[in-house]
């Protein structure tokens, strides 16, 4: 399928098949996952790929009983970091200069750039600011996922605090954001058949 294709397709899937995807499959869309833009390169969150039925059966009763966190196939977890200071920044740039061949130290201007920016802001705006991050990544995701036919339906309406106990997130310094579960559309799933519905372009789109 064409992106435009693709895009028509999808839709947010609420009944899925016992269909399992190929572990190739999962891997590619965590590299598209992995591969996804985010403010100065930082990435500041995880991506949790939960294949096991027994933990998204642990899951379900957080998850405002949407059945399809344990009907589908893998459901990914979008975590975003909880600790974003002066030490993750400095790993971060550490990292691109080990990964470019450049000599230790050699963006230490841009590095205290990047600090002097993030850490002028409050707990509360940084946790925000990951999150935006957070929906580029899911965004990525689904693209990539339609690309692929595989079908998803991205949640925002779960219990935080319920997944991160069961995931064990805090003490990964993390904090759950958004999930999405992957798999095939059941052929009961009557939402398939529904037309798609958004903005006519000539409402979506302003030209300046």
């Amino acid at each position: 399928m064409s992106i435009l294709e693709a895009l028509n397709w999808r839709y947010a899937v609420r009944e899925f098949s016992d269909r399992k995807l190929s572990d190739d499959v999962i891997a590619a869309l965590v590299e598209a996952t992995r591969l996804s833009p985010s403010a100065y390169g930082l990435q500041p969150y995880k991506l949790l790929v939960i294949k096991s039925a027994e933990v998204r059966a642990k899951l379900l009763p957080f998850a405002m009983g949407q059945n399809k966190v344990r009907e589908c196939s893998h459901l990914f977890v979008l975590a975003r970091n909880t600790n974003i200071d002066a030490q993750f920044i400095e790993q971060h740039f550490t990292h691109v200069e080990n990964e470019r061949g450049l000599k230790p130290g050699a963006l230490a201007g841009f590095t205290q750039h990047v600090k002097d920016v993030m850490l002028s802001l409050s707990t509360e705006e940084l946790a925000h600011w990951a999150e935006k991050q957070v929906h580029i990544a899911l965004g990525n995701l689904l693209t990539a996922a339609a690309i692929k036919g595989v079908d998803a339906c991205p949640m925002a309406g779960f219990e935080n605090q319920g997944f991160d106990g069961i995931l064990g997130l805090s003490e990964l310094g993390l904090r759950s954001s958004v999930i999405c579960a992957l798999g095939e559309r059941a052929d009961t799933d009557a939402s398939a058949a529904e037309r798609k519905v958004r903005l006519p372009s000539a409402e979506f789109s302003l030209e300046i």
